[in-house]
């Protein structure tokens, strides 16, 4: 079970916590990336905090933190064109960075 570093509710650092979560699947148009660096971001506290954008759907908690990753595709989803296990890529995932999905994970 892949360990994360989460909030689990909006607030103070307070309610940062690591937490283990189910390994994710890409759905539809998604991506699975094996993270090997994730960016710190003040995006982050900030959505902590509940700043969200207005019209946004409410969150889902517990939520992932690091909105700025790179890495390199292990699944896609239905649908994904362009993209294949083993590239690198980077973006603004929206479901969070700042996870382990493997034990055996040897960082640089």
């Amino acid at each position: 079970m892949p360990k994360a570093y989460v909030f689990t509710a909006h607030g103070a650092p307070e309610v940062e916590s690591f937490a283990d979560l189910p390994r994710p699947a890409p759905g539809p148009g998604q991506l699975l990336v094996a993270v090997h660096a994730a960016g710190v971001n003040p995006a982050d506290w900030k959505r902590r905090d509940g700043m969200m954008a207005p019209g946004g759907p409410p969150e889902q908690f517990p939520v992932v933190f690091g909105r700025e990753a790179a890495g390199v595709v292990e699944e896609t989803g239905a649908g994904v064109a362009g993209f294949a296990p083993g590239d690198a890529v980077f973006g603004n995932p929206d479901t969070g960075s700042f996870a382990r999905v493997h034990d055996n994970f040897v960082g640089d």
